[in-house]
């Protein structure tokens, strides 16, 4: 669970922007010796014409899988005690209002800890139509002070999912998926802020180690949560060593679960980085490095070569060991760079094994020529319910680009595209080509083209 705002809204519009602007926060923590008081929030409209606001008090819990809304029986639900002033607003373009919270909780509540939700919903209509209707789920997480802190935590069952043998829509085809049952039999919410180590037993070595940061994980008191995580390693046969170790509401906690893993991946899995090693004339007698990372728990020799004579790698043979990396120097030897476009060489690895090798990121050396054409073409095709932009590059150097739709950029990093490449970007909705354009540059320059004809 890697939010606990939940919005249900069109894909486009989640990948592009809020409209509405909630504040100070999404997700609130509040500490509180009373059980009487107030809170202020503030909402902003951020769509360019009138919005009407509603505004529920709902219950609020998550197992990490699925949201629940309606908990009458809950005994840490705060929902039966909390109102707002005010439950429909208007708001005019950009205009801000405050929304008050009265809290009025017994005394004698169960928990060092009461949870709900606000459920705020926008309406934007123009012309007698509705524009844009969406609904936003701000959580509350309130900590009575008076109450002892009761923390007991346990992890009930892991799940172990090799993705080369098993592979998920979602997270792909290569790594570890895990699945982790944690029950908190406290009076208080875990949200741990601390670190979650994966390790074999039989290889004695960490395989991974990763931060678990304030809502990455919730369980609520007296439920159970399940916490999903991704690495990109292989996990050997043998027993698997799980810990999270941490704090939470500034309680240590250290738990731990052991897990025989009995079905494992035999492909050797690498990644390489940078993608891309770029030598010009400016920079032909520079070196250069390649990290090669190994993603198994396989221990083997590995050579480095491309095809052209005019470059080396040192060392050219090298030992990787489980979940390690090594580091591969580059050179050139070319001194003649007047030619056009991008030579663009991948670097190839083999096992004095022959074993079977997957790259799961390659890496490749790329010869700029003094003179280069960066050219991309761009098609947006549309159906009733969907856009696709198909971008070429009809050029003869790597380009790296950016698109914008309304000025935003959506892309979370710069994509790259090789000569002859075709990239095709699916929006999930229909898009208006007028907002549309494409900003790009040849990768490693800094002289930027824009797109706008589609």
């Amino acid at each position: 669970m890697k939010k606990l705002l939940v919005m249900f809204y069109s894909a486009l519009l989640s990948i592009l922007l809020f409209a509405l602007e909630i504040s100070p926060n999404l997700i609130y923590q509040i500490d509180t010796s009373k059980y009487r008081f107030t809170y202020d929030i503030f909402i902003k409209n951020d769509v360019p014409g009138e919005s009407n606001i509603t505004i529920e008090v709902i219950d609020f819990v998550t197992d990490g899988k699925y949201y629940s809304y309606d908990e009458p029986n809950y005994k840490y639900s705060l929902r039966q005690y909390v109102s707002v002033r005010e439950s429909s607003i208007l708001l005019g373009i950009n205009e801000q209002k405050q929304v008050r919270i009265d809290f009025n909780v017994p005394q004698d509540f169960p928990g060092a800890m009461g949870v709900f939700a606000l459920k705020i919903t926008q309406e934007s209509t123009s012309g007698g139509k509705v524009q844009i209707r969406l609904n936003y789920v701000v959580p509350f997480f309130v900590r009575f002070t008076p109450v002892s802190v009761f923390q007991f935590l346990k992890i009930n069952h892991v799940v172990i999912k090799d993705l080369s043998l098993n592979p998920d829509e979602e997270y792909g085809d290569f790594g570890t998926l895990l699945t982790i049952e944690v029950e908190n039999r406290g009076n208080i919410a875990f949200i741990p802020k601390g670190n979650l180590q994966i390790s074999s037993r039989e290889l004695r070595t960490i395989v991974s180690e990763l931060p678990v940061d304030s809502f990455d994980l919730v369980v609520f008191p007296e439920k159970k949560a399940y916490y999903t995580v991704f690495i990109p390693y292989t996990l050997p046969v043998g027993t698997i060593d799980i810990s999270l170790v941490g704090k939470s509401y500034g309680l240590d906690f250290n738990v731990s679960f052991s897990k025989k893993n009995t079905l494992s991946s035999d492909v050797f899995s690498l990644t390489m980085s940078p993608l891309i090693v770029l030598f010009t004339e400016r920079t032909k007698n520079s070196v250069y490095s390649i990290a090669i990372n190994n993603l198994s728990y396989i221990k083997d020799n590995l050579n480095i070569h491309t095809t052209s004579e005019n470059i080396s790698f040192t060392p050219k043979k090298s030992t990787i060991y489980p979940y390690k990396g090594i580091s591969i120097n580059v050179r050139n030897t070319l001194k003649n760079f007047d030619f056009s476009g991008d030579l663009i060489y991948p670097v190839e690895l083999w096992t004095d094994s022959e074993r079977k090798l997957r790259v799961i990121s390659p890496a490749y050396v790329v010869l700029r020529g003094n003179s280069i054409n960066p050219s991309l073409k761009a098609v947006l095709n549309s159906s009733q319910t969907s856009s696709t932009l198909s971008v070429v590059n009809d050029g003869d150097c790597v380009v790296e680009f950016n698109v914008l739709y309304n000025n935003q950029r959506i892309n979370e990093n710069p994509l790259i595209i090789f000569p002859g490449q075709t990239i095709n970007l699916d929006f999930g909705k229909v898009i208006r080509s007028a907002l549309l354009k494409i900003e790009y540059k040849a990768y490693g320059e800094e002289k930027r083209k824009i797109l706008e004809d589609f």
